[in-house]
């Protein structure tokens, strides 16, 4: 084979194990952001003096309830009008 062949097929080989790595790389990232909003999740539950069967009632209020603009400002989140709709409508 040519020497500009095995050239090419070498940075195949090394791009190839770089991707190897930056997905393991990235799958780990991903557990552990998805552990932490576990963890913040269950500090913010623990912080409300909530019990499971509570959080538990009020997950399935705000599932099957349109978004209340006096709900989300009380939690201090907020949203414009239009996302507003956008939500209703859904």
């Amino acid at each position: 084979m040519s020497e500009k062949l095995e050239k090419m097929r070498a940075d195949l080989a090394r791009a190839k194990e770089r991707r190897i790595q930056l997905n393991n790389r990235i799958e780990l990232l991903e557990r552990r952001i998805a552990e932490a909003e576990k963890v913040e999740v269950a500090e913010m539950v623990r912080t409300a003096n909530v019990t499971p069967e509570q959080l538990a009632m009020l997950l399935k209020q705000a599932a099957s309830a349109a978004p209340n603009p006096a709900a989300l400002a009380a939690v201090g989140a907020n949203m414009n009008e239009e996302e507003l709709r956008e939500k209703i409508s859904e």
